[in-house]
């Protein structure tokens, strides 16, 4: 957990406009790796893309719970109050741009987990976003009760946008190699 920790720590520490074009690339990245990788077979892509979304739930939930800010208790239900926030505190910028990042990971991952043989559809891309939905929402709902954190709207809105991110490059990927929609 070390290395997740330092990784986290460093990416938190870059600059909003490094960061937010490091969630640019990694689609592109992701799409250049996944296209090496189907040279050999769809079942090795469905493998490894199940192997990075283990990991990258295993880092949702390092960053989200076990790091979580102890004895803080805070429900803030308002949407893009965040927003509202950092026009006085310019670090809630950066809050959002990492709830952001910390899911697209998932929705580059979880629709190819999803599909038989490598053949995403548009319906593992729609599961992938209904999860990360339902992830949000069960995240935000432990760190109120286990007193975490801030249980907020707005994370579960950047968590949501982050994993379109991916799902969107992911679909991409999909249309540029010729994978099959429905």
């Amino acid at each position: 957990m070390n290395i997740l920790y330092n990784l986290f720590y460093y990416t938190y520490r870059l600059p909003l406009l490094e960061t937010a074009i490091g969630i640019v690339l990694i689609g592109p990245v992701w799409g250049l790796m996944m296209r090496l990788l189907s040279r050999g077979s769809a079942g090795a892509v469905r493998v490894i893309n199940t192997v990075l979304m283990l990991i990258a739930l295993g880092g949702i939930a390092y960053i989200t719970l076990l790091r979580g800010a102890r004895g803080e208790r805070e429900v803030i239900l308002q949407p893009l109050q965040s927003f509202i926030e950092a026009k006085q505190q310019r670090e809630m910028y950066r809050e959002l741009l990492m709830n952001v990042l910390l899911f697209v990971p998932l929705g580059l991952t979880l629709p190819f987990a999803l599909a038989p043989a490598g053949k995403v559809r548009l319906r593992h891309a729609g599961i992938a976003l209904a999860a990360a939905l339902v992830l949000s929402v069960a995240i935000e709902s432990v760190q109120y009760a286990f007193a975490l954190g801030r249980c907020e709207t707005d994370d579960v809105l950047s968590n949501v946008v982050g994993t379109a991110f991916g799902v969107c490059a992911c679909l991409i990927y999909c249309l540029l190699s010729n994978h099959r929609h429905d």
